[in-house]
């Protein structure tokens, strides 16, 4: 049992509390009030009583020291352990220097009111999200007490910021997608064709041949194209999530061209000057601005993700299952639902049509009276 006793020293006035830790050790700990001191005791023996006991010196250790220790037990592939660099920067910066025991859900919300005077909020979402991983995980091995991510809200929203969400301006309208894949190089056509499918940049770098089942019109995305340590690389896909999908006819008619006349001998469908791999700028600067150009279109008008949005708005805007659209994008079905909360340039005018039909029976009515 933890008991409090009154120091004897005079220059040392105060209690002391002793205890033994679950693992034998017998610690002390002083304090200068006597109420405190036994209130700290009776804290130790329930959390020993419910197996939450924690070491007080563990949370002595630095947030940044904690941090590191986390990111090398991450299983994460070579691309995620060089993002997660550029969010430890951001970390240390508002957290860094900190024992882990001194950050509580203030201290969280301290940090992100200080990220956001310096980044967008989605920087400042993506960033809070590891400090509420590293915290969590803090706690469950027992370097903390507490959860203090626990009521710890996001940053609000503000007029006019940007919030992750894609807008009606930054989809492509139908026909403005079918002038952009008439107006791209014909070397690049399957590659815009395969956008308009959903697929991200890298994955259609990415893409090889063998990839392709024609005959069934499917295509399987289990790679893309990335930089790792500088150098330009074939990996997995985002959160590895690895797809077969099923093509519209265009696009297999634009793949089976793009085989037959520009397919080279090492089976990837797309590449740079003189048979290269080709890199994400080079595809922009070969490919997509000149595809805008010849939509008629400004070079910064559209980026090729776009095509992916409008993939999934036009899947959502004809009905089909939210489970199935994100399955097609290999996103998850939170992203989908989060990300696409709007409608289509080309479908303002579905809501007056539906409530024409809805309200048509009922003005035949009054005008028949």
């Amino acid at each position: 049992m933890a008991s409090v006793e009154k120091r004897a020293d005079r220059e040392a006035a105060g209690y002391r509390v002793r205890y033994r830790a679950p693992d034998g050790r017998q610690r002390t700990k002083t304090f200068t009030r006597k109420a405190a001191a036994q209130q700290f005791a009776a804290a130790i023996e329930a959390d020993k009583a419910r197996g939450q006991f924690v070491d007080p010196s563990a949370g002595r250790q630095t947030f940044d020291a904690f941090s590191d220790e986390w990111a090398l037990a991450q299983d994460w592939k070579q691309t995620s352990r060089e993002s997660w660099l550029y969010v430890r920067q951001r970390l240390l910066k508002v957290l860094g220097g900190q024992q882990l025991a001194a950050i509580d859900r203030l201290a969280l919300q301290g940090a992100q009111r200080k990220l956001i005077e310096s980044y967008a909020r989605s920087t400042v979402e993506l960033t809070m999200s590891y400090a509420g991983a590293i915290m969590r995980a803090a706690h469950a091995s027992g370097r903390v007490g507490r959860d203090p991510t626990l009521g710890l809200r996001a940053p609000k929203a503000r007029a006019g910021e940007a919030d992750g969400r894609v807008g009606p301006d930054q989809v492509p309208t139908r026909a403005e997608a079918l002038a952009i894949l008439e107006g791209t190089p014909p070397r690049f056509r399957a590659a815009i064709a395969l956008g308009l499918t959903g697929l991200r940049v890298g994955e259609v770098l990415g893409m090889s041949v063998d990839r392709l089942a024609l005959d069934k019109r499917t295509v399987t995305v289990d790679r893309q194209m990335q930089r790792v340590g500088g150098e330009t690389v074939l990996t997995t896909p985002k959160a590895e999530k690895t797809r077969t999908i099923v093509v519209p006819m265009l696009v297999a008619v634009e793949l089976r061209r793009h085989v037959r006349d520009y397919l080279a001998p090492d089976g990837l469908l797309f590449h740079g000057a003189r048979g290269a791999v080709l890199r994400r700028d080079q595809f922009y600067e070969a490919a997509w601005w000149p595809a805008l150009q010849g939509a008629g279109l400004a070079k910064d008008r559209f980026v090729f993700h776009s095509l992916r949005h409008f993939c999934a708005s036009s899947l959502l805007a004809e009905g089909a299952p939210l489970a199935a659209v994100a399955g097609h994008l290999g996103d998850s079905v939170d992203t989908v639902s989060r990300t696409y909360v709007h409608w289509l340039r080309d479908d303002r005018d579905v809501p007056a049509a539906v409530l024409d039909r809805v309200l048509a029976p009922a003005t035949a009515k009054e005008q028949a009276l």
